[in-house]
């Protein structure tokens, strides 16, 4: 087995690599994320946007004599994806953090 160059022996060479790859794949795990997550939110703010334009009492005749149960699960789904893109830009934010500390890691 070839010696890194500038290393005693292997094992510190062998160590970069593998802090190199985990840094890799914890870099595209946050991308990915910080897209579904941002991509989940716009979804939110779309069904907000719908339940206040277009369900509102003053804008639909309908929506004065109710039922409310249209609003509440257009409001419930957009939640749902709210919830789920804060998740993922929290996972976007560790994999990041990891993502730097193993590229100072292969250094």
């Amino acid at each position: 087995m070839a010696r890194a160059i500038g290393t005693a022996d292997g094992a510190a060479h062998r160590r970069g690599t593998l802090a190199g790859r985990t840094a890799s794949w914890c870099a595209v795990v946050a991308t990915l994320a910080f897209a579904v997550g941002a991509w989940q939110v716009g979804i939110w703010a779309n069904h907000w946007y719908i339940a206040e334009r277009v369900y509102y009492p003053t804008v639909d005749e309908a929506a004065k004599e109710g039922p409310y149960w249209d609003i509440a699960r257009l409001l419930y789904s957009g939640n749902q994806a709210m919830l789920t893109g804060l998740v993922c830009l929290a996972v976007a934010g560790l994999a990041a953090a990891l993502a730097v500390l193993a590229r100072r890691r292969a250094r």
